[in-house]
């Protein structure tokens, strides 16, 4: 008699789980090679299941050929199957292959405030978008995105950063990672990109990623640094003028000018305007884009919704320079978008209706005030060796300069035995890392009242001797 102890499924289908029990017996040898299987009725009978539950165990054991089925006979175990003495199966789940670690407070995240997302204003454009459209959700998309939203967002471009641009120069795509693909296809092959330092730590892992040519070019008050910009050899350049990650300069507009000006000096030579938080500036007016000012159309401008509504609208956009934007079509009309259609022209009503700066708006609001509160926190944490504090005037981290002979590796590991996760200045650096030791850079657009005060003062913690010995 065959009876298995269905307790032990953990989840499993009974179907699934009866499938292994007899696959392990067959594999093990206790249901030798031609032995004859009890009837459907007889092992649900036995087990307390149904016959549908042992027939369907029954049909995946003849699919993969472990049984075999003989006419008014009955179920037989295969006369070929080699037996494996020591088989176990297992019962339970997969294990976890990854899995991030959980904190306390994570100072290295820069989420956005996921409870401040629009939900009733975003049902509303999708249910518009759903109602008012059919052909359009199901076919395949212009390949340069959809056009409502191309239109869309050369509107907003002009009336809140003063860019003149063509929707046809737009391209929508599913993340910057994508566009950074499609814009390494029509550079030149032979082209060397440039990354800051300290600097976006994704960029150089695309330049990586896609094996281009790539270097390092330094960083210093105003921005990026022109001379060591001539002499990395680069053709093309990432930068963030309105706010530089992580270091929160605004490139001066002398600084701007020198850079337009290399851009111009030789052919295929190109700015690529990172401008993912331009909207936060809380103290003053947004600065004008590289992209506006630029009379020699070296400027490739990009941006994304990641952090102005959510990371899983996968949504961003690049401006191409006319140049460029033929060079586009010529080579690359064969891809298809990438990003879902309907968020699309969600999105452009989203847009159009008013909405979005409107959470621009809310979000300007709540990030201004997260980011004194966290200031001030900070000023108060006695114990803490605060020399300077930088960053409140934009963005949503800031930079804390600490008077300390503790290595960032040292400072990073006694923040994570407190369930305190940071980032340092350092680690952002390809070169002349040393220059940047002793600065804790502290995201904080997703934390809260309590989890700020908490997280600040188990990092007080670090500098009180008595607690660490």
């Amino acid at each position: 008699m065959l009876r298995y102890d269905f307790e032990k499924r953990t989840g499993k289908p009974l179907y699934e789980y009866l499938y292994e029990c007899l696959k392990k017996d067959i594999l093990s040898g206790r249901l030798p090679a031609k032995t004859k299987l009890p009837s459907k009725r007889e092992l649900a009978r036995n087990n307390s299941i149904s016959v549908k539950t042992v027939m369907n165990a029954y049909d995946q054991l003849l699919v993969e050929g472990y049984i075999t089925s003989r006419e008014k006979s009955g179920y037989f175990v295969a006369k070929d199957i080699e037996t494996v003495p020591d088989y176990q199966p297992s019962f339970t789940e997969y294990p976890v292959l990854y899995q991030e670690k959980s904190w306390f407070a994570d100072f290295t995240s820069n989420h956005m405030v996921y409870e401040m997302f629009p939900f009733t204003q975003w049902r509303k454009v999708m249910r518009d978008v759903l109602s008012s459209y059919d052909l359009e959700l199901v076919q395949r998309a212009h390949f340069q995105g959809v056009g409502e939203l191309r239109e869309a967002i050369a509107d907003y471009l002009f009336r809140v950063r003063g860019m003149q641009v063509s929707p046809e120069c737009i391209i929508i795509g599913s993340g910057i990672e994508y566009l950074y693909s499609r814009l390494m296809k029509i550079l030149p092959s032979d082209a060397v990109y440039a990354a800051e330092s300290p600097g976006y730590k994704k960029i150089p892992l695309i330049y990586r990623e896609h094996g281009v040519s790539w270097t390092y070019t330094e960083m210093d008050e105003h921005g990026i640094d022109i001379k060591s910009l001539r002499d990395s050899g680069a053709d093309v350049v990432h930068v963030s003028p309105e706010h530089h990650y992580p270091l929160g300069t605004i490139m001066s507009a002398p600084r701007r000018q020198e850079l337009l000006e290399w851009a111009a000096e030789k052919l295929e030579r190109y700015i690529i305007e990172d401008d993912y938080d331009c909207e936060f500036r809380y103290h003053s007016r947004m600065i004008p884009t590289l992209q506006s000012t630029d009379k020699n159309h070296r400027v490739i401008y990009i941006n994304t919704f990641s952090k102005t509504l959510s990371p899983t609208i996968r949504i961003s956009y690049m401006v191409l320079p006319e140049k460029l934007m033929q060079r586009y079509l010529d080579r690359a009309t064969f891809y298809s978008n990438t990003a879902s259609s309907c968020e699309q022209y969600a999105l452009a009503n989203f847009i159009r209706q008013g909405y979005f700066e409107r959470q621009i708006s809310r979000l300007k609001k709540h990030y201004h005030e997260r980011g004194e509160l966290l200031l001030g926190i900070i000023q108060g944490a006695e114990k803490m060796p605060v020399k300077k504090i930088t960053g409140d005037d934009s963005g949503t981290h800031l930079l804390v300069y600490l008077d300390t002979e503790l290595p960032d590796t040292v400072l990073k590991w006694f923040a994570e035995q407190m369930g305190v996760h940071i980032s340092c200045l350092s680690e952002f650096c390809g070169q002349n890392e040393a220059q940047y030791q002793h600065v804790m850079i502290m995201n904080y657009s997703d934390l809260s009242e309590d989890v700020l005060k908490e997280a600040v003062a188990r990092l007080e913690n670090i500098f009180d001797p008595e607690i660490i010995l």
